[in-house]
């Protein structure tokens, strides 16, 4: 899939410094995923529904990413893990350490939720998740073994930045979904809320006193690369379950 972006322009190689500071480069990076997401992520046909029309959205809509982001947090330590040994800085390391032993265990607030409606961890467990979310899941398992630095600028991101109110836990209230349902997934927004992860990008790379220009190209060039799988992440989502399609896709019938 490919989108058309704007491109955050940047200086002329021989004209750029040696370095950056990691504050500055992140809220750069800030700025280059909002102009990204902008084109893509803010006209998604599932934030789309569910901002503008969440009592027409179907329950399966919101059903399909509650089990989407239950597929995705099963595997965080892929993609966390790595991470942890950050070599060279010892508050990121720690941040990261922080970070993870605090996401342990939130899978099975997801559990909760999908078992409310009638979805056992059994089942689960003999399920697969969709290409976009698998698409996300290597992703960022890749960068968090082979570029760290990269993958710490998409905690901020996935995490909230900067979210006061959870859109979809807003949307799932006024459709009238089940409180047995919505109820752990707001349990698990308030959690990551309390707990500032939506910050954590800007803390880490606070701590982070110089990163090359080299490096820095880079991380805007993969931004572009992580949006747009992103955005795939949702509108397979969307295009999954708003289908008539089994809600679980079970490795047995694939």
């Amino acid at each position: 899939m490919t989108h058309s972006v704007d491109r955050v322009p940047l200086q002329p190689l021989a004209d750029a410094p040696q370095a950056i500071s990691g504050h500055e480069l992140i809220l750069e990076l800030e700025d280059r995923y909002a102009v990204l997401a902008d084109k893509t992520l803010q006209h998604n046909p599932f934030w789309r529904a569910l901002v503008d029309r969440p009592m027409e959205t179907p329950d399966r809509i919101y059903f399909g990413l509650c089990l989407e982001n239950y597929q995705l947090l099963v595997r965080e330590s892929y993609f966390d893990a790595p991470a942890l040994p950050y070599p060279g800085n010892e508050t990121v390391r720690r941040l990261l350490n922080e970070f993870y032993c605090e996401e342990l265990g939130h899978d099975r607030l997801l559990l909760q939720s999908l078992e409310a409606i009638g979805l056992s961890e059994a089942a689960l467990s003999k399920s697969i998740a969709l290409p976009g979310t698998m698409a996300l899941c290597n992703a960022l398992s890749y960068w968090a073994r082979h570029d760290p630095l990269f993958f710490l600028t998409t905690l901020g991101p996935l995490e909230g930045r900067e979210v006061e109110i959870d859109s979809y836990v807003v949307a799932a209230r006024q459709k009238g979904l089940p409180a047995e349902f919505v109820g752990p997934i707001a349990k698990h927004a308030g959690i990551n809320k309390d707990a500032g992860h939506g910050a954590l990008t800007r803390q880490i790379f606070a701590a982070i006193p110089s990163i090359s220009v080299q490096d820095s190209r880079r991380l805007h060039r993969q931004t572009e690369l992580f949006v747009a799988i992103y955005d795939r992440f949702y509108r397979d989502i969307w295009a999954y379950y708003s289908s008539d399609a089994p809600m679980l896709r079970r490795v047995d019938a694939l």
